[in-house]
């Protein structure tokens, strides 16, 4: 299953490919909201604001040790995807279509 940002016009933009099967790991998008207590959900979408992203990143750093390496990447990846988007918001959906 693969992870995109949606940019503001609509388009879908990569940010992570699950890989938790693989490494024994289970984790999904609903796991920020989870875990992190940030973000919400409209529909199958989540939406994070630019300080629920910035609190996502430093999360994912501090607790690395605490969740899934799968887990930890697929944040930081959305943290590095969210600031080449413009907006206040950045929605992300686990598949795209």
């Amino acid at each position: 299953m693969k992870l995109y940002a949606i940019a503001p016009d609509g388009t879908p933009v990569f940010v992570h490919d699950y890989a938790g099967e693989a490494l024994g790991e289970d984790y999904a998008l609903a796991d920020v909201v989870e875990n992190f207590a940030l973000g919400r959900f409209e529909g199958d979408v989540l939406v994070l604001t630019r300080k629920e992203l910035r609190d996502m990143k430093n999360f994912a750093d501090a607790s690395s040790f605490d969740h899934a390496e799968g887990f930890i990447e697929m944040c930081l990846e959305m943290s590095r995807v969210a600031a080449t988007l413009p907006g206040d918001t950045v929605r992300f959906v686990s598949e795209f279509g």
